[in-house]
């Protein structure tokens, strides 16, 4: 580490905080989401916000890559080689996450909620790019486009 240059305080100090806060942020916004859509399984109208569940991968990601850079430059300590296998382990683990947890809990609230009487209201869902807003309704309930207040 000696032979490497310093970075500058800002980066030091800002850096870091800004990852550690959007990784806990990233995490709090999943696990609201994920509250939401467990304790609201009776509603009339159900929302799968599938976009929301993203943020368990990017979180833990921002969270590795906050405690690599607290690692290095404020504690000032090479990562040696099993450090850098967990770090590494947990970057590729949350990419998983990123990619297999919005179709996993896609997959397991619609076949729980079909199981339950449930149908897709094509008129209220969205998508925009990977963001996608699954509306569920019960049989008696009307599709329309307004269900979902944005």
């Amino acid at each position: 580490m000696n032979n490497r240059p310093q970075a500058s305080l800002v980066n030091r100090i800002l850096t870091p905080s800004v990852f550690l806060l959007a990784g806990i942020a990233a995490l709090v916004w999943f696990s609201y989401r994920l509250y939401v859509l467990l304790y609201n399984a009776d509603a009339a109208v159900i929302l799968v916000d599938k976009g929301s569940y993203y943020m368990l991968g990017v979180g833990l990601g921002l969270l590795d890559l906050a405690l690599v850079i607290i690692w290095e430059q404020w504690l000032l300590r090479s990562l040696n080689r099993k450090s850098t296998a967990i770090f590494s382990r947990v970057a590729i683990g949350s990419v998983v996450l990123l990619l297999a947890v919005p179709q996993a809990i896609h997959y397991w609230a619609d076949r729980q909620l079909t199981a339950k009487g449930y149908s897709v209201c094509e008129a209220a869902s969205h998508q925009w790019l990977f963001v996608q807003d699954i509306v569920y309704i019960q049989a008696l309930t009307e599709c329309s486009k307004n269900l979902i207040a944005k």
